[in-house]
């Protein structure tokens, strides 16, 4: 995964240079949605002879974020950004010593650096495309990257802003490990609507 992530990041800053004299426009969003599977995975922490620990997690109900990007030559977009969750599981230890069921609240944080190509003409334009998680942090749980990220969707235009209803799949690579509590499943679908405002072209 680490040589997609290399391979997309050289494509991503070679092709820039081509777009240089062509139109440019700069943006900023605001989106947000909802998860459409389990958002945490269970794991285990600690066995031992006179105890046992579990972490049992709940799924998040909503996702909200920010990015800023641009759009090159009216086709390419580009986009950085963060994302984030709630994160909320209960620690469950089973041993006379155990102080039994506590429950624990965090966050999840994401940040993909996405592009895709925007098709068509008009105040309508399907877009698809991806990119690549290039940090993740969860309360408790593994830096799962790089995190491959497939998108698509439909992107309503307007002179200064663009409503974009998209719908996102991200593959997190498994961390499994003694000191992991929670991690995020390897297969994450969201439904998103971004709200983008846009400069005109240069």
């Amino acid at each position: 995964m680490k040589t997609v992530l290399w391979i997309f990041l050289l494509i991503l800053l070679g092709g820039i240079p081509a777009f240089a004299q062509k139109p440019v426009q700069i943006e900023v969003s605001a989106y947000g949605g909802v998860p459409l599977n389990y958002t945490l995975t269970q794991a285990f922490c600690c066995t031992t002879a006179t105890q046992f620990v579990a972490y049992q997690p709940d799924d998040a109900s909503y996702v909200l974020g920010l990015s800023s990007g641009v759009v090159l030559y009216d086709r390419v977009h580009v986009t950085f950004g963060a994302t984030y969750m709630p994160v909320s599981f209960v620690w469950i230890g089973f041993a006379p010593t155990a102080p039994g069921n506590v429950p624990v609240h965090g966050t999840s944080w994401d940040f993909p650096l996405l592009a895709d190509y925007r098709w068509l003409k008009g105040s309508v334009r399907p877009f698809s495309g991806g990119g690549v998680v290039v940090h993740s942090r969860i309360t408790e749980g593994p830096n799962q990257v790089p995190a491959l990220v497939i998108s698509g969707g439909v992107e309503w235009v307007h002179p200064h802003f663009a409503i974009r209803p998209e719908f996102r799949y991200t593959y997190f690579p498994d961390e499994s490990g003694s000191d992991v509590h929670v991690q995020r499943p390897p297969h994450q679908y969201q439904v998103l609507v971004g709200f983008t405002f846009r400069t005109k072209a240069k």
